[in-house]
């Protein structure tokens, strides 16, 4: 057994009904489609972990995006998670951290036409190809996401999964940032990725194996198992 990243993307949310390009914190909260995700992969996630009778199984560490749909999702997924383990409620600690927001939409921040999700979607076969030129006006850049969220990959890697811990982190996150940065880390196919969507409040888990990014272990994507 070796450690795993657990990168889950939020819940539903009303931008994402509106079909709002919302990337910029705090962001539009959870509808109560999205709650429901949030306490069912809760619950899924204590299974997968494998969590019960008082033990939080695998899991070591939670953290969350500082967007509040990503806040949000993590303490609904936890408190199902603790409900379904046997814990206490809060007994799972989520720590908040900066750099792990989405992919920044720039002039097309809020809006909802089709031309804007076109220009979103071409940037993010961009990004999934390292080109650092893709960008919608005024956005981020391949590189200026890598330099904000890599090294908090690493260093949760390093923190919690190294030396050969079996210990899952669990990252909420979302959905562009997610499939870009785990298409880097463990160089996934850039076709692969950029088909592969992730619905709300589903998964991608990598193996760092202390091995360095660029060099890490896809398990799953979405609903997809890998073989390593």
């Amino acid at each position: 057994m070796t450690g795993r990243l657990i990168l889950l993307r939020h819940g539903q949310t009303y931008s994402n009904v509106a079909r709002r390009l919302d990337t910029r914190p705090p962001g539009a909260e959870l509808t109560d489609t999205g709650r429901n995700q949030a306490w069912n992969v809760g619950a899924e996630l204590a299974e997968f972990c494998g969590a019960g009778n008082g033990s939080p199984g695998r899991l070591g560490a939670v953290v969350s995006s500082v967007a509040l749909r990503a806040q949000q999702t993590a303490l609904l997924a936890m408190n199902a998670f603790e409900q379904t383990a046997g814990l206490r409620e809060h007994e799972m600690r989520i720590d908040v951290e900066t750099g792990l927001h989405e992919i920044y939409a720039g002039d097309h921040e809020m809006l909802a036409d089709d031309d804007s999700h076109r220009s979103y979607a071409t940037a993010l076969r961009g990004w999934l190809d390292a080109d650092d030129t893709a960008r919608i006006p005024g956005g981020e850049t391949y590189l200026e996401l890598m330099t904000r969220y890599r090294p908090r990959m690493e260093d949760l890697a390093l923190t919690h999964l190294g030396n050969g811990a079996a210990k899952d982190v669990l990252v909420v996150s979302h959905g562009a940032a997610i499939r870009t940065m785990a298409t880097h880390a463990a160089g996934v196919d850039p076709d692969f990725a950029y088909a592969g969507y992730l619905g709300n409040c589903r998964f991608i888990v990598l193996e760092p194996r202390d091995r360095p990014f660029g060099q890490w272990s896809l398990v799953r994507w979405a609903d997809v198992e890998h073989q390593i």
